[in-house]
């Protein structure tokens, strides 16, 4: 997906420790924001080193995102089936 959008807000970069399917430790980077496109609001996320690359970018212009969606689907703890929509940040300009 590419959308024009307008940052609304964004958080600063998070890392977290994890297992890897090998045993060794890594670090998992992410940095969030909040976007608009004057319609619709969505939170998406830029991850590892292009997330830690991104500094403070300004809030008061529109900017060119890419995009890549995906969905899972998980069962709550009712036993329930629910649905998550991921969105991670590929480009932004």
């Amino acid at each position: 997906m590419e959308k024009l959008v307008m940052i609304k807000e964004q958080f600063p970069v998070q890392e977290r420790s994890y297992e890897d399917r090998n045993g060794q430790m890594q670090v998992f980077a992410s940095k969030g924001f909040v976007l608009t496109d004057g319609v619709d609001t969505f939170y998406a996320e830029a991850v590892g080193d292009y997330a830690r690359g991104l500094k403070d970018l300004p809030t008061d212009e529109y900017h060119t995102v890419q995009c890549q969606m995906s969905a899972r689907d998980f069962k709550d703890k009712n036993g329930a089936v629910r649905y998550q929509t991921e969105i991670r940040i590929v480009k932004i300009s």
